[in-house]
């Protein structure tokens, strides 16, 4: 109550308000909160009517809105009568180390600002602990607002997206077996960022589908820190995924070489190999297969052919079938994988895909969206076609 205090006392009613919002009080929390302010600073004659512009009415003490927080908020929409559940998804840090903030209050910015969305799902902000004050997730928050103007972003839109923030921390451990971070001699192998960036390709091949935040969610959203939404969509993507029974989506083709995607062409072909369905599927989608499949040393010196992994809708339950999982945990079962050989997820979400969708009917590469990935790399549009109204489900 010493925090709530100072930040009355001071005028700082925005970090008031995030105070209560990042520590996801309850609502009777938040009444006592209130009252010990008030008995605390009584002597002010200016409490009264920050109070009020905090949201809580001249001496009322209600709560805040359930929706302003996060974690609510998915709860609320889905009693509200939301047909699917989802989230956005970002990876800002594998390591507790600050990223520049100006690329990613862009990104969420816009990404606020140029969809149209449906429901306010939560957006998941995971990181390895530089976020784990409430200091640093004000500051966060402050630096999106700071940022608004210069992306031209309403003050509307901007506490929107500020009440949709949910920061997830999650520790990322080098596996058993694995040197420690700072030896980085064979580990560090052609790709640099050893073992940040390989924590990352860790993280989205397999790590997201078990984690409790995301596994019974119908849809995740992912995109990177340097991912933009430039100009307004016709539709919500995530409702496209909905509308048209779609299980995933991506934003462009590619593909990683040779010398990041060692032994991973036999390691695909002989998990098919040994599992007749899975060989069976990937030769009906046309998995592009070269003629020397029996070769001991099939695939190496090959380039493997991927999605861009920076923008991808994913339908969860397509991903956690019995089949699938089965598939990441002998995928994660080695994890020299990812951390000698840097294995990245946009080319074994492609293999994945081929192996238990169905690729014509439930894959859809959202070209509507007029995306760029680090500004610079600027990728193919096709027309936007608005969603069909719909007064029911």
């Amino acid at each position: 109550m010493c925090v709530l205090r100072y930040f009355f006392s001071t005028n700082n009613l925005t970090r008031a308000s995030d105070f209560f919002r990042l520590f996801r009080v309850s609502r009777y929390t938040v009444a006592a909160g209130v009252i010990c302010a008030l008995v605390f600073s009584l002597s002010s004659p200016s409490v009264v009517p920050k109070i009020s512009r905090l949201g809580f009415g001249a001496l009322r003490l209600s709560p805040l809105n359930s929706s302003s927080f996060a974690s609510e908020t998915l709860s609320s929409l889905v009693s509200s009568g939301a047909p699917y559940t989802a989230s956005v998804v970002y990876l800002l840090t594998t390591q507790p180390l600050a990223r520049p903030k100006e690329s990613i209050s862009r990104s969420l910015l816009l990404l606020q600002k140029n969809v149209p969305w449906r429901y306010q799902w939560p957006i998941l902000l995971f990181h390895a602990g530089i976020y784990d004050s409430v200091d640093s997730q004000s500051q966060f928050l402050d630096d999106i607002r700071d940022a608004a103007t210069a992306n031209n972003v309403t003050v509307e839109d901007t506490d929107k997206l500020i009440q949709r923030i949910e920061f997830v921390y999650f520790r990322h451990d080098l596996p058993v077996g694995i040197p420690a971070a700072d030896d980085e001699t064979e580990y560090e192998h052609v790709w640099g960022g050893w073992p940040g960036y390989h924590h990352m390709c860790s993280f989205f091949s397999y790590k997201i589908f078990k984690h409790p935040r995301i596994r019974d969610l119908t849809y995740y959203f992912r995109l990177d820190d340097d991912s933009f939404i430039h100009e307004p969509a016709c539709f919500d993507p995530v409702d496209y995924m909905h509308v048209n029974n779609m299980s995933f989506s991506f934003r462009e083709a590619d593909g990683d070489p040779y010398y990041v995607t060692e032994g991973m062409w036999s390691y695909v072909n002989d998990y098919a190999r040994s599992h007749p369905d899975v060989d069976s599927r990937m030769l009906s989608n046309d998995w592009p297969w070269e003629a020397n499949r029996q070769s001991m040393h099939y695939g190496t010196d090959a380039f493997f052919p991927g999605y861009g992994g920076n923008f991808e809708i994913v339908k969860l339950s397509r991903f956690r079938t019995h089949d699938a999982m089965a598939f990441l945990d002998d995928l994660a079962s080695d994890p020299h994988r990812f951390y000698r050989f840097r294995w990245g997820d946009a080319p074994l979400r492609k293999a994945m895909v081929y192996m238990f969708l169905n690729v014509s009917q439930e894959t859809h590469s959202m070209c509507e969206v007029a995306y760029t990935h680090k500004e610079e790399i600027a990728i193919p549009n096709c027309k936007c076609i608005p969603l069909p109204p719909r007064l029911h489900e």
